[in-house]
């Protein structure tokens, strides 16, 4: 099988088996429930959408999987449709940014990364393809590139020349990097999302440099111990940890340290991706429904994409 993180793809090319960095605060980020949102139904619909990402200006980008599109939508919630990405993109299904501003999007299907600078302008040199079905992607603080193959049940390390630095199957205790699902940087940790055995089902978090010198060791983990399925790994201003799970169909929340805080399933379900803005607004993607969901940072329901 190619995914344990079971998840549709575009048009019948194959089953999918199947992480953002914080933004910054943004005045006018705040999602109200008593807000008017003329713009319910998006000029572009969703389709099978799954990674999420904010940028540092509010902004939310979309991976529409099904219909090979980036899409964007202003700190409102409306669809900035003159902003679609298109350019080489097959089955797009995992976001990231870089420090310069820079979208990272990881092509299941296509086997790839493709990048496109703050102009949304692909930058072709930037292109990754030494690779096999990318199911998360995640960038460090000097640009080097992470890539969690989900089939091969490893990831891969580019340095900022696209040169392949290591392959990782296990971190240092023996614990192998089971259908990895989601990548996501925080600081100076890697986090790492894997699967689908209960027990083995979670996020765990590793010092990036270790990662690079081939010894990753454990620093934390997170699971609310169910068949889970991590797909999406997000974070708030305080280093709150924020999952999407495909299987359970819920998005949670854990401290830094693991304990979890809050689990969010009201109108979630085949969660592919998540994302915190920076006012600690919530947003889920939820694939077979073709949905986004938006949340309170209490996990108040505010709104509906579709």
């Amino acid at each position: 099988m190619i995914r344990k993180h079971a998840a549709l793809l575009f048009a019948g090319l194959l089953l999918s088996l199947h992480p953002r960095l914080a933004a910054a605060p943004s005045a006018d980020d705040a999602v109200r429930p008593e807000q008017k949102f003329p713009h319910e139904i998006a000029a572009i619909p969703l389709n099978q959408p799954a990674g999420l990402a904010f940028d540092r200006r509010g902004n939310l980008y979309v991976a529409n999987s099904a219909s090979d599109q980036i899409l964007v939508y202003g700190p409102g919630l409306r669809q900035l449709t003159a902003r679609t990405i298109t350019a080489g993109l097959h089955n797009p299904t995992r976001l990231a940014f870089d420090s310069l501003g820079n979208l990272y999007v990881a092509n299941t299907a296509g086997n790839s990364i493709t990048v496109y600078d703050p102009t949304l302008q692909q930058i072709t040199a930037k292109t990754i393809t030494a690779i096999i079905t990318p199911l998360g992607i995640a960038v460090d603080a000097y640009g080097d590139v992470f890539v969690a193959e989900n089939s091969a049940n490893d990831i891969k390390c580019f340095n900022v020349e696209g040169e392949l630095v290591s392959t990782l199957s296990k971190d240092n205790s023996g614990r192998f990097f089971s259908a990895p699902g989601a990548l996501a940087i925080n600081a100076q940790d890697l986090y790492v999302g894997t699967g689908p055995t209960v027990g083995e089902n979670d996020v765990t978090s590793y010092n990036v440099g270790e990662f690079l010198t081939r010894n990753p060791k454990e620093i934390a983990t997170y699971t609310d111990l169910v068949n889970t399925g991590p797909t999406g790994i997000a974070f708030d201003s305080a280093g709150n940890v924020y999952i999407s799970d495909f299987y359970s169909g819920t998005a949670t929340k854990y401290s830094p340290s693991g304990e979890l805080l809050l689990i969010i399933d009201n109108q979630t379900g085949s969660c592919e991706g998540i994302a915190v803005s920076g006012n600690g607004n919530i947003a889920v993607a939820n694939q077979f429904s073709s949905t986004i969901t938006i949340y309170s940072p209490d996990g108040t329901l505010l709104h509906t994409l579709r």
